[in-house]
């Protein structure tokens, strides 16, 4: 592989896989998102009750294979991000020399998706690997029409679909490529563009089964996530300031690329790139037009979109910078850019350690373990040693009670049972459950649908963060009796 001779490359990569999964252990509890993904892989099967199941195999399966521990799914991001790198640099290889495809990648380092968000498995960053797999393997496809890459563009297709419902936006992308590229288009006349969305649809066929067993009810989650809320007096304003907003995240979390590229290439006279009118279509289309894409959707819509949505868009940022501004390469540029690149990942690397270190919250510090027995004691001094088979409430702190208690009993998140595919309605109504919340008002609902709850009772839990700071965190418990 051409990747293996490129010393500068594959040492970032090391570097940078060392950097961002062992930091994360400064970390008492993984984070929020990662304890939510190994509950869908252990209850789920082709569905969860926020996302396609993907993410959810992926670290279940990994962090069982490494004995539960926590460092697995910090790694388990960082293999994400590094496919990632991998199929980018394949990618820019296309449009320049291995030098400069090496830092359109190294560029990325200043992206705050890859670095300081990274440590936090979840849907998007299992996209930062699927999206530039699946732009390569398309893009071999278009210009050489080889079958086989026309199955593997479907297979990852499939998969991007089998993570993260936003990704339909990459693959609308690629058929608008196709539809607007000359020769792009002439591949409708043979069979691959067919192959590859065969592929797909047999890829994401059992969730969308599932999908239909479960009267789609998902999809509600992705649309609510995304609201019109705000500018009550003035709606209007919604489709304006939606879109700035969302387009202002990007670029801010873009800039740390624009800046390594600054200091790097600052004094390098301009030099020219033969780039042809086919190869900018396709920067456009599968660069550029996603995150165009969501904006004009929170634009006609007023819907407020999820900065994170943006997540995997920027795959294609360091291409972009040096093929649209391109400057000749020298021995000083290459220097000056590679540390550029660590200095950023220092910054980074500092201000992600600091704000693990002096973080009070419980949803860094929390004691997993210690917190499940806590509540397995109080449920079994509720019930006098009742086996607790089920816990209700929000995400936090019911899903760490269930992959850390001895008894491992199935949340029940939001303490709502029809949106939580996994739970047997008529075995929670004959085992009951132990209710947990910070929320008075989730846990006023959970009664009020329920009905046999007792009342709350408050506890005391004990947060301590690295710095050796100990806060209080008052939670409320109680006890649904059952049917």
């Amino acid at each position: 592989m051409r990747i293996l001779t490129n010393k500068t490359l594959l040492f970032f990569l090391v570097v940078h896989f060392l950097v961002w999964s062992v930091l994360p252990l400064l970390r008492t509890n993984l984070p929020m998102d990662s304890i939510e993904a190994l509950v869908w892989g252990w209850l789920c099967d082709w569905g969860t009750n926020k996302h396609p199941p993907l993410s959810g195999h992926m670290a279940y399966w990994f962090w069982v294979f490494w004995n539960q521990s926590f460092y697995a799914i910090y790694a388990l991001s960082q293999i994400c991000v590094l496919l990632g790198f991998v199929y980018i640099f394949k990618l820019a290889c296309r449009f320049m020399d291995d030098e400069k495809a090496a830092l359109s990648v190294m560029l990325l380092e200043g992206v705050i998706y890859y670095g300081y968000s990274a440590p936090e498995f979840n849907v998007n960053v299992v996209s930062l690997a699927l999206w530039p797999i699946t732009a390569y393997y398309f893009y071999r496809a278009v210009v050489k029409g080889n079958y086989i890459d026309w199955a593997l563009t479907g297979i990852f297709a499939g998969l991007n679909l089998f993570n993260k419902y936003v990704s339909v936006l990459l693959l609308f992308s690629m058929f608008c490529f196709m539809l607007f590229d000359p020769k792009a288009r002439q591949r409708f006349k043979q069979g691959g563009p067919y192959i590859a969305a065969l592929v797909a649809a047999l890829v994401i066929a059992p969730h969308v089964f599932w999908l239909y067993q479960h009267d789609f009810f998902t999809l509600s989650y992705f649309v609510d996530r995304g609201g019109k809320a705000g500018f009550e007096d003035f709606p209007l304003l919604r489709h304006i300031a939606y879109p700035l907003k969302f387009f202002g995240a990007q670029i801010l979390f873009g800039l740390g690329a624009c800046l390594i590229y600054l200091i790097g290439f600052r004094k390098a006279p301009k030099s020219k790139v033969h780039v042809s009118a086919f190869e900018r279509r396709f920067l456009f289309w599968l660069g550029l037009a996603p995150v165009l894409m969501m904006g004009l959707i929170s634009f006609i819509g007023g819907i407020k979109l999820k900065s994170m949505w943006g997540f995997p868009t920027l795959y294609m940022l360091g291409i972009g910078l040096l093929v649209y501004s391109p400057r000749l390469m020298t021995e000083a540029v290459r220097r000056r850019t590679v540390y550029a690149t660590y200095g950023v990942m220092l910054l980074m690397a500092v201000a992600y350690g600091a704000t693990v270190y002096f973080n009070k919250g419980d949803k860094m510090h929390l004691h997993p373990l210690e917190y499940a027995y806590q509540m397995k004691n109080a449920w079994e001094a509720e019930t006098n040693g009742r086996p607790l088979k089920y816990v209700l409430g929000d995400v936090w702190w019911a899903d760490n009670v269930a992959l850390f208690a001895p008894s491992q009993p199935k949340p029940v998140i939001w303490g709502d049972p029809e949106r939580n595919p996994w739970i047997s309605m008529k075995d929670l109504l004959a085992s009951g459950g132990l209710i947990v919340t910070t929320d008075p008002y989730m846990y006023g609902s959970i009664r009020q649908r329920l009905h046999t709850v007792t009342d709350p009772i408050p506890m005391e839990v004990i947060i301590r963060s690295p710095s050796g700071e100990v806060k209080f965190k008052t939670i409320f418990y109680g006890v649904y009796q059952g049917q």
